[in-house]
């Protein structure tokens, strides 16, 4: 699902030229000022949270937006899924039902 935003012209303009100068299209550079603000943001209030107690320790960092795209890499074979569960089929049960 996408999001739709709105800029005015000369922020827009201003986006554009930022991303010309990161060799990046529009998108790609509103997406990455949207990802640096969040984490930012997230620093902030758990900083503030930690001065007001709320929190002991700061929690981990979100991952970077390129980590959050990751896809992995298919791998040959049958998914390991459908492995264990053929295993466990195979496998006599452990338990057996009682009649009350």
């Amino acid at each position: 699902m996408g999001k739709v935003v709105e800029l005015s012209e000369e922020t827009y303009q201003q986006l554009a030229d930022l991303a010309q100068q990161q060799q990046r299209t529009p998108e790609e550079m509103l997406r990455v000022c949207l990802a640096t603000y969040a984490a930012a943001l997230y620093e902030r209030v758990h900083h503030q949270m930690v001065a007001e107690g709320l929190l002991e320790a700061l929690p981990t960092r979100p991952l970077p937006p390129d980590l959050e795209d990751f896809e992995p890499e298919a791998i040959p074979g049958r998914p390991l899924s459908e492995i264990i569960m053929e295993d466990r089929r195979s496998c006599p049960p452990t338990w057996t039902r009682v009649p009350w």
